[in-house]
């Protein structure tokens, strides 16, 4: 009996063994399917380390150099030609002619976000027995309210100050950012407001400090502290500084040289639609200049000069993305900063909301959408037209690019897939935005009908304008 009972007592052991076991791989396998949540860490941005081991440093010479042949092929011409120098500037003073009234709008638009800080504050307070959301909705209405008015003001004065590109750009992208800002702070500190509000303890509330804090650190994710440098090293942010305003001389003589003389004596008016389809192999060479160029200019330069402004240490803007095995890697690669937002009030609130990979593929639908609309909204209001651009390619050709992408295996083929992606759709913005820009500027008469002119490019059917 001594020996049965003994090995009753190893088999149940064993099972409560294979048991445990078990319900550690179902558990392991239900915390896979939990959403990440974003982790800030010491780090430096990839092409910090890059530069500095030398691999990526023989790039950076070869557009330096494109840099400055481009600039002395244009001072030639500013001396010979024009009698004048730096001639060539005129777009970047053509763009900035209203910059201090946009700074002052763009003021209006950052104080109105200490005014949401302080209404959420006092919100929190306000006692409530509920604290599922629709029981809130009064709240929530008034937010949504407030982001309504937040986008249109700046954009009625847009339109009434007739601002150019950049400056366009400017109160568009700012809006944008801004709002993305202050969403994520309401939405990290929901939980906080709800448990205040039905009479729990917080350990404490956000103070004003560390809302100004975020608002101009390289993050759209809030949080209460964030990894931070032992010093701040404002020679190296005027070196960022410093380069980004070469680059954007580098963009200006792109445009100067290249698709200005290209563009600006193009007869319209016969166009055919070979010339039309032609012109986007013209247009990939200052194309793919205009994109390294915003890449390293914005998502690493201009970043980089806040974080050392600010010790904000964790400095993983982006990731190789020109290396990517697959259109999602890239997508995720380009801009992490954004990324990490669209996953976290996008995506992950989509794909919770309706469970399961058909919920994963609306919120992955979803996310494609947004990109597509808020990148139009930008170039669309910027030149003052509506070519959907890039609405097709970032919805269209991107969810397309997406599919086909997982099905091919090769890490070479799809990285010249990549490539000639990214190269025919710089081609067809820089053709085809810039087209229809001179269209609507003196060289086309609109359509007879308002609907019709605004809808769809005059370029397509350019009829000579009305002396």
């Amino acid at each position: 009996m001594g020996s049965i009972d003994l090995n009753t007592q190893k088999e149940e052991n064993n099972n409560n063994v294979i048991l445990k076991e078990h319900h550690e791989d179902i558990s392991a396998k239900s915390k896979r399917r939990e959403f990440k949540e974003k982790t800030f860490v010491v780090r430096e941005s990839l092409l910090t380390t890059e530069f500095r081991n030398g691999n990526m440093k023989i790039v950076y010479n070869c557009f330096t150099a494109v840099f400055l042949l481009f600039f002395l092929r244009a001072m030639v011409d500013d001396m010979f030609v024009h009698k004048m120098p730096f001639y060539h500037t005129w777009l970047i003073w053509w763009n900035f002619e209203n910059f201090f009234s946009t700074m002052a709008v763009w003021t209006g638009m950052f104080l109105s976000t200490i005014g949401v800080y302080y209404a959420y504050q006092h919100w929190s307070t306000i006692p409530s027995k509920n604290t599922d959301l629709a029981s809130n909705l009064p709240f929530v209405s008034v937010y949504l309210t407030y982001l309504v008015a937040f986008f249109y003001f700046p954009l009625k004065f847009l339109y009434e100050s007739d601002l150019k590109c950049a400056c366009s750009f400017i109160i568009t992208c700012e809006t944008t950012r801004i709002a993305m800002k202050v969403h994520s702070f309401i939405r990290e500190n929901w939980s906080r407001a709800m448990l205040r509000k039905s009479g729990g303890v917080i350990d404490s509330w956000p103070s004003i400090e560390q809302f100004l804090y975020y608002q101009f650190c390289p993050s759209f994710i809030y949080r209460d502290e964030y990894p931070r440098t032992e010093k701040r090293d404002m020679k190296q942010a005027g070196l960022y500084f410093l380069e980004c305003l070469a680059l954007i001389e580098f963009v200006n003589l792109t445009y100067t040289q290249w698709v200005f003389p290209w563009l600006h004596v193009q007869d319209y008016t016969s166009l055919s639609f070979s010339t039309i389809a032609l012109s986007l192999f013209t247009g990939i060479i200052p194309g793919i200049i205009c994109l390294i160029t915003l890449f390293y200019g914005l998502l690493h330069c201009w970043l980089n000069c806040f974080s050392e402004m600010m010790q904000f240490a964790d400095r993983q803007f982006y990731l190789n993305w020109w290396n990517s095995s697959n259109m999602a890697e890239y997508y995720r690669n380009w801009n992490l900063v954004v990324h990490d937002w669209l996953y976290a009030y996008v995506f992950r609130d989509l794909a919770a909301y309706t469970p399961g990979r058909k919920g994963q593929k609306t919120a992955q639908m979803a996310v494609f959408f947004l990109s597509a609309v808020f990148h139009e909204y930008w170039f669309g209001v910027a030149f003052r037209c509506f070519y959907p651009v890039m609405f097709v390619l970032y919805f269209i050709f991107g969810g397309i690019f997406f599919a086909v992408s997982r099905l091919i295996t090769n890490r070479s083929a799809w990285n010249t897939a990549l490539w000639f992606n990214l190269l025919i759709g710089t081609g067809m913005f820089i053709a085809f935005y810039g087209q229809e820009w001179y269209a609507r500027r003196g060289h086309c008469a609109p359509y007879s009908n308002a609907v019709v002119d605004l809808l769809f490019p005059r370029h397509w059917n350019c009829q000579p304008p009305i002396s």
